[in-house]
């Protein structure tokens, strides 16, 4: 072996042996990081509610979700089903929240344990959560039905236990369960012909304290709220689950690639260290063709836009709006009448309704002489809801 190749082998070989040193007498470190994922046996992991979960609605089909609530509910039709949540905090966006409001009021349940819950469902549901950072040490909850309340409650010594729903409409609303300050911890909302029913302490739905048993009976009440039918468990909107964890939070997550990560660092730094010499002149970097297509459209649309022409800009997306459904669902639109209309509407499974009203403002607009820039942006905004849906 050259000499010269001693100098880069050496001090990997003796890097790669202090590593090991260090790791094998490391004590391992109990992670706390509240994952609610399936997968994680960590003390504020969701394994052994999952594993338990199907025996608490026995005969029933029990299906694991991994998407968005727009990808599991647009093409499926739901009916006398259960959908299950727990996280830290539940926040779906503008559109998940659409559907699942959808899904609820066609008589489904949703239950939601986060210490939080906001932005779009709070908002339609019309409640607010306190957050409490600071716990005092022993907290006691309880349900508040006669046939599910605990004698002496269930009382928390570890974790956020005390946040609860400071705001909602007391028409609307059964109060579950409360705190031992009286505050609203669970409850019940009637929605449509179902019910959400929403809860603040998904600490209690996680391994560390379903292992006391003291307290596991809880999560079997909690969830026994539910009727026994065909549930759906989320494991998509978890701060541990798959989809959610960055790159680099994956690979320190799992040994092996945690070992080949550091080997590679090390590697990188010996061989900028030792060999960092530049060997050849720089590559000049030649800049590849640029498209112009994109701006070209925009500018066209500038000018349409500039010149205040509504009318012939409606014209144009109302051009492409009946391309796209004469490609798509293979109709004729020469003539919309009531049966294109009921064809399109089993095509795209929106309602006739819907489809009803959205081609009746086209032709309002087409037959107007002229029309105002807030007529133009409603259709258009309506167009484009039609393409999110159909799409």
């Amino acid at each position: 072996m050259k000499k010269k190749n001693l100098k880069f082998i050496v001090p990997l070989i003796v890097a790669l042996i202090v590593l090991t040193i260090i790791k094998i007498v490391e004590p391992e470190e109990i992670d706390w990081s509240k994952s609610f994922a399936k997968k994680d046996k960590i003390p504020y992991g969701g394994y052994i509610v999952y594993d338990i979960a199907p025996g608490l609605f026995p005969d029933n089909e029990f299906e694991l979700k991994e998407l968005p609530i727009y990808n599991i509910l647009k093409d499926k039709y739901y009916h006398n089903t259960n959908y299950v949540f727990i996280n830290t905090f539940f926040s779906p966006d503008k559109l998940d929240t659409e559907y699942l409001l959808d899904y609820v009021a066609e008589g489904n349940n949703v239950f939601i344990s986060a210490f939080g819950i906001y932005g779009n469902l709070a908002d339609s549901l019309k409640i607010k959560t306190f957050d409490m950072f600071f716990s005092e040490d022993s907290v006691n909850i309880n349900f508040t039905l006669a046939d599910l309340k605990s004698d002496t409650g269930y009382s928390y010594f570890t974790g956020n236990f005390e946040n609860y729903f400071s705001e909602f409409d007391t028409a609307l609303v059964q109060v579950l369960g409360r705190n031992g300050n009286e505050n609203v911890n669970f409850l019940r909302i009637k929605y449509g012909d179902g019910n959400f029913l929403l809860n603040t302490v998904p600490l209690a739905f996680t391994n560390y304290h379903l292992l006391k048993s003291t307290n596991n009976e809880y999560v079997y009440k909690a969830l026994s709220h539910l009727p026994s039918q065909k549930t759906l468990w989320d494991d998509y909107y978890k701060d541990g689950n798959k989809y959610s964890a960055t790159t680099l939070q994956y690979i320190l997550s799992q040994r092996a690639l945690k070992w080949a990560y550091f080997i590679m660092l090390v590697s990188v730094f010996l061989f900028i260290f030792f060999y960092g010499r530049r060997k050849q002149r720089i590559i000049p970097m030649i800049s590849p063709l640029t498209n112009t297509t994109l701006e070209f459209v925009e500018t066209v649309g500038s000018l349409y836009y500039q010149q205040k022409d509504y009318k012939n800009i409606a014209e144009k997306k109302f051009s492409y709006f009946l391309d796209y459904i004469r490609n798509k669902y293979s109709v004729k639109t020469s003539t919309i009448d009531e049966e294109t209309i009921r064809i399109i509407s089993e095509k795209s499974t929106l309602s006739v309704t819907k489809l009803k009203s959205l081609i009746k403002e086209i032709e309002r607009i087409k037959h107007s002489l002229k029309i105002s820039e807030e007529d133009l942006i409603n259709i258009n905004y309506k167009i484009e809801k039609f393409y999110e849906r159909t799409r």
